[in-house]
């Protein structure tokens, strides 16, 4: 199946169920087409009945991939410290990020 429904961006809850990591950072843009699905990921997430904990970031009046094209931004440069201290944390615990 392909758009918003591709089971890549909505998984079925007994897949979110069994992920396997620990904790989830969501990254989503307020204006960006896929905001909803990354708002949607957090809430069926949380009923699924995944133990871990979850944390969604939204970046105000930005779209799609904005941190990749207004690399001096505030909102960048705070996304792009946000993925790197979450990426050094990931050597002591188990985390998964999706932006």
């Amino acid at each position: 199946m392909k758009g918003l429904q591709d089971r890549r961006l909505k998984p079925a809850a007994e897949d979110l169920a069994r992920l396997g990591c620990e904790r989830v950072l969501v990254f989503v843009a307020e204006e960006d087409h896929l905001n909803g699905v990354g708002r949607s990921y957090v809430e069926e997430l949380k009923k699924s009945g995944w133990k871990g904990s979850v944390e969604m970031i939204e970046n105000l009046g930005k779209d799609h991939c904005f941190h990749l094209h207004e690399t001096k931004d505030k909102q960048a440069v705070d996304l792009l410290n946000k993925v790197l201290l979450s990426l050094i944390h990931r050597l002591r615990t188990s985390y998964c990020m999706l932006y």
